[in-house]
């Protein structure tokens, strides 16, 4: 099964920066993964007809309505998005997102037929009290609660400590087989089946082979190093 590759550039690029990214990516990813590229809404109908699949880096939970500035899951079905990345850490932390919150969006992605990529992940003050397990299973268990079986087979997961997003400090293989190992018991317990889980957080070119060459790895969500277009491919290269 080939592994996930995706790429978030948040809240980056102009209309003319965007342009030449998608320039600088064209034509030049491997077929030897599934790409999926996360670009701001405004840009999304931009990323159409390549070789790689695009995602949305959130959502509302609503099908339509009034609310000022929001974007539903049918509006970016209809923009052929396969993909919405939900619960990042970032959303966390500046728009105060909660798990029962991220549960409605994660329902309302699968019920357009969307692959939720939900993120979770511990503070560096959570690590260092030891606290890392008991975080990860409550995100999962709120977030999930009204999930069934069937539905949990379209759900992929990224494992993101927040300590190591955009810090330049990655986790050691170890650390990040160890965290995922348990998402996966968690998951197992609940529903008797294996789930998909990506890592994130400062991956780059000195550590995304060890990395992906961990058998627990489903994938990458990639953050900064993906902004660069050239340096993302070349990333992509040395795992080919």
């Amino acid at each position: 099964m080939k592994k996930l590759i995706v790429a978030n550039l948040k809240m980056n690029f102009t209309k003319e920066e965007m342009i030449d990214y998608i320039k600088g990516i064209k034509n030049q990813i491997s077929n030897n993964f599934e790409v999926v590229i996360c670009p701001s809404f405004v840009y999304l109908s931009m990323f159409q007809n390549f070789d790689y699949k695009i995602g949305a880096q959130d959502v509302f939970y609503f099908v339509q309505g009034s609310y000022t500035g929001e974007v539903s899951p049918i509006q970016l079905k209809s923009l052929g998005v396969s993909h919405i990345i939900v619960g990042h850490s970032e959303r966390r932390k500046y728009f105060k997102e909660d798990d029962l919150l991220i549960g409605k969006k994660i329902k309302a992605i699968l019920k357009q037929n969307i692959k939720p990529i939900f993120c979770v992940g511990e503070t560096l003050t959570e690590r260092q009290l030891k606290k890392t397990t008991n975080i990860l299973k409550n995100q999962l268990l709120i977030a999930l609660k009204d999930i069934s079986k069937e539905e949990i087979k379209d759900i992929i997961i990224a494992y993101e400590p927040v300590w190591a997003i955009g810090s330049g400090i990655t986790p050691t293989a170890n650390q990040i087989k160890e965290v995922i190992l348990y998402i996966k018991k968690v998951i197992m317990n609940k529903y008797n089946l294996e789930i998909k889980v990506l890592y994130g957080g400062s991956v780059n070119k000195e550590n995304i082979k060890s990395i992906i060459n961990l058998e627990e790895v489903a994938g990458l969500l990639i953050g900064s190093s993906s902004l660069d277009p050239n340096y993302f491919i070349s990333m992509l290269d040395l795992i080919v």
